[in-house]
């Protein structure tokens, strides 16, 4: 079944308010879970709302959120995400680090025990919106091993980029794994095959198996540089941050305590060293050139980073966002047990 956006918007932040959420934070909340949807990227849409919903209601997510800068120094600062919604601390420290780099020049504001913040890209793209370059990374709870390991040591932890184009921008959104936890989720969830690229089984082997999946670890890319990059974003989300890491970072999926997940926002100013505008006009002359006449373009287009994403929130757009049944199903019951009058 297809839903508008505007539709779905509106279910969802009924629902965040109804849950305690104030008006504004329900509204971002909305606006990134619905994003990922429009986006193609399911796995961290409107689902994860009946998770938030159980957090909430064992006292385990703080809403309204209180968010708040504790620490500044130049170009660095420090928020405080008081166990409460993610995005609310998301889009706080991105602001904050556009607005210190438009002083100098690059700015990065770290995050602490915060929780899930949603897909990355929703920050980095703010950046680009504002002519900037965006860079975020979080952590999450453990789900690689070290490389040939069969402990999970290490989250997936995500990293985004976004530069600013004369259209679009350039986005990268990627976790250092081969995949994301939440898609091998929605494959159990789905009961469907994973690829054997995706996750080791418990005995470390590959498996296609799902269930099997979340009892293993993931598959991390590029083999050690991924657990290397993962052990990198680890350090400068969690330690650096004062949050939580490795081991002791909580999944969100779980009702097992506060999930003390750390993040970073960095803004790049590109005015301090190029014209903005000569800078769009290279990046899409760049687009052209590493794209070119490639043979493979015979057979099917070529895509960089971000342009699947971009077409896929375009055509949701027109033609509205694909929610199966029982992702409909969730959400009238939950705007059933908020007395609302909307239904999907």
């Amino acid at each position: 079944m297809k839903i508008s956006h505007e539709r779905l918007m509106e279910a969802v932040t009924e629902i965040m308010t109804g849950l305690g959420a104030a008006q504004k934070e329900a509204e971002l909340v909305a606006d990134c879970l619905v994003r990922a949807n429009m986006r193609g990227i399911h796995s961290h849409g409107v689902k994860y709302l009946g998770m938030i919903s159980k957090r909430i209601r064992e006292k385990m997510l703080e809403v309204p959120t209180r968010a708040e800068i504790i620490k500044e120094s130049g170009g660095v600062s420090l928020v405080d995400g008081s166990n409460g919604l993610g995005q609310v601390a998301g889009e706080l420290a991105m602001n904050q680090s556009l607005k210190n780099a438009k002083e100098h020049g690059i700015a990065i504001t770290f995050v602490r025990h915060t929780n899930n913040v949603g897909f990355l890209s929703y920050y980095t793209m703010m950046a680009a919106r504002s002519d900037m370059v965006g860079i975020c990374g979080c952590n999450a709870a453990p789900s690689i091993s070290l490389w040939g390991g069969l402990e999970a040591v290490l989250g997936s932890n995500p990293i985004s980029l976004a530069f600013p184009g004369e259209t679009a921008p350039l986005v990268m959104d990627l976790s250092v794994s081969n995949v994301a936890r939440g898609k091998i989720r929605e494959a159990d969830r789905l009961n469907l095959k994973i690829p054997p690229t995706w996750a080791f089984g418990p005995d470390g082997e590959p498996t296609e198996d799902p269930a099997q999946a979340l009892k293993g670890t993931l598959m991390p890319i590029g083999g050690p540089k991924g657990v290397a990059l993962a052990i990198a974003v680890d350090l400068l989300a969690g330690m650096i941050s004062g949050s939580k890491y490795s081991k002791d970072v909580k999944t969100f999926h779980k009702l097992v305590g506060n999930t003390g997940v750390g993040a970073f926002f960095i803004a790049i100013n590109p005015a301090a060293v190029i014209d903005p505008a000569l800078f769009k006009t290279l990046l899409s002359e760049y687009v052209v050139k590493i794209k070119g006449d490639d043979p493979g373009k015979a057979d099917s287009s070529l895509f960089l980073p971000g342009e699947i994403e971009q077409k896929s929130e375009d055509n949701a757009l027109r033609e509205g966002i694909e929610l199966d049944d029982m992702a409909i199903e969730t959400l009238n019951t939950m705007l059933l047990e908020n007395n609302s009058k909307i239904k999907l």
